[in-house]
């Protein structure tokens, strides 16, 4: 939390949905997501921008407000990983379980982060469990949830939601052939319905109020970025050409300290032997979380195309499957990881993002301590950056070296970047002043011009 709230926000993915998310308050308009004036962002549906934007209405709009539905988030899926852990198992397995996911790298990081994927596994998560306890245990009522959280993961980050819960789902009705229970416990037709219900009228009036919105999004962002890993299309970023199988490597990761336990565990012939007679006592749940777990895995196996947060909807069925398998003393691993993993952010932050050009803070706090005792504009050189908008609420404007404004008469101050900085600063002086020179960039101080330009 404090981490959260000391923290800038950074660029580029970060400042730019907190900004995003500001528009909204700013705006009004919570049906069209903007990118910048006139351009709409058609990259994510609107969930996590409309609970950070209800976040501003709430708490007002800074670094702490625009991370914590993703903490609420985290929060919420460890809750519910406890509630449902304790119902299949042991209490004390319950808070194993949510003991390994509070202390995996992927969620403390992005529990503190301005992201979407806390939200989609929290739905993700919710619809897993309603699954089993719909199908499995034939409780009819927890279909309704499942095709309640579904449709809010379709809200959060589009059509994968259905991919990511019906790839492990698909295959727990194919092993255990629980089709008659799937057909008559979950409401199939009325839940579909359902479904559509919430998460249609947003896409219907996302297209019809900027056209286009349906193509890129479902076709770019979906399939051609799936399966295309020089997908030119993108608008807001770059596509990520990674070698084959990187999905994994990214699990392996992201899911420390336990996935080197579990290697360790599963290399161990007394232990692997300890840990599969604990497993054998809850086998069906045991490959219904392993299917929860490896499904996404393999889908995404296939694209080149991936970020290490895509693993994160299947950490909480590892978890379980970890905490059904340790000892007890293997916990005191939690208690060291959790301080280590804030120890190596505060470390790495200090060491490469406090000066780096994606931090954009020290220049913006600069000129909003100026911009009080002599009032003007902001000009960034170069391309469009979300921090300096987020933290000016708009007050800045952009330029590169093809497009200049021109100077204008009244105060203003601008930022320009290193690799511009002798061009610029015959163009600029004798009239400004530099400020400070941070992070790749050097603020200027221009006062009002009084006299001939000189």
């Amino acid at each position: 939390m404090l981490l959260s709230a000391a923290l800038p926000v950074m660029e580029f993915s970060e400042a730019r949905y907190a900004e995003i998310a500001r528009q909204i308050m700013v705006t009004g308009n919570w049906v069209t997501l903007w990118f910048s004036d006139g351009e709409p962002f058609w990259g994510k549906p609107p969930l996590a921008f409309w609970s950070i934007a209800v976040s501003y209405l709430v708490l007002g709009v800074n670094e702490l407000t625009a991370r914590l539905p993703s903490l609420l988030a985290t929060i919420g899926t460890g809750a519910a990983l406890f509630w449902w852990s304790k119902t299949l198992m042991p209490r004390r397995t319950a808070w194993h379980a949510v003991l390994c996911y509070a202390s995996c790298v992927i969620v403390l990081q992005t529990a503190g982060s301005v992201i979407t994927d806390p939200i989609l596994t929290l739905m993700t998560t919710l619809v897993m469990m309603a699954f089993w306890q719909a199908v499995h245990m034939q409780q009819k009522g927890f279909a309704w949830l499942m095709w309640i959280a579904l449709a809010l993961g379709v809200l959060t980050k589009g059509p994968v939601a259905l991919v990511l819960c019906g790839l492990p789902c698909g295959l727990s009705l194919l092993i255990y052939r629980h089709w008659r229970v799937f057909f008559s416990h979950t409401h199939l037709f009325f839940g579909l319905l359902l479904l559509v219900a919430v998460a249609a009228p947003w896409y219907y009036l996302a297209e019809s109020r900027t056209p286009g919105f349906w193509d890129y999004f479902m076709v770019g962002e979906h399939f051609e970025r799936y399966i295309h890993n020089e997908w030119a299309g993108d608008k807001y970023g770059a596509v990520k050409d990674r070698p084959f199988g990187t999905i994994w490597v990214f699990f392996l990761i992201a899911s420390l300290p336990w996935s080197l336990v579990m290697l360790y565990g599963l290399s161990n012939t007394g232990l692997r032997r300890e840990l599969l007679e604990k497993y054998k006592c809850n086998q069906t749940l045991i490959v219904y979380l392993l299917s929860w777990t490896i499904a996404p895995l393999c889908f995404f196996t296939l694209s080149s195309s991936v970020l290490m947060t895509y693993v994160l909807p299947c950490i909480p069925a590892f978890c379980l499957i970890v905490a059904a398998g340790i000892q007890r003393s293997h916990l005191t691993i939690a208690l060291i990881a959790v301080p280590v993993f804030f120890a190596i952010s505060i470390g790495t932050y200090w060491t490469l993002y406090a000066d780096h050009r994606y931090n954009q803070w020290p220049i913006v706090k600069t000129y909003i301590e100026h911009n009080q005792e002599d009032p003007g504009i902001l000009i960034y050189t170069g391309k469009r950056r979300f921090a300096p908008v987020f933290y000016t609420q708009g007050n800045v404007r952009f330029e590169n070296s093809e497009t200049r404004h021109g100077i204008p008469d009244s105060t203003f101050y601008i930022a320009v970047r290193d690799l511009w900085l002798d061009a610029q600063t015959q163009r600029l002086t004798p009239r400004c002043q530099p400020l400070t020179a941070r992070n790749e960039f050097t603020l200027f101080y221009c006062p009002a011009f009084l006299g001939d330009v000189p």
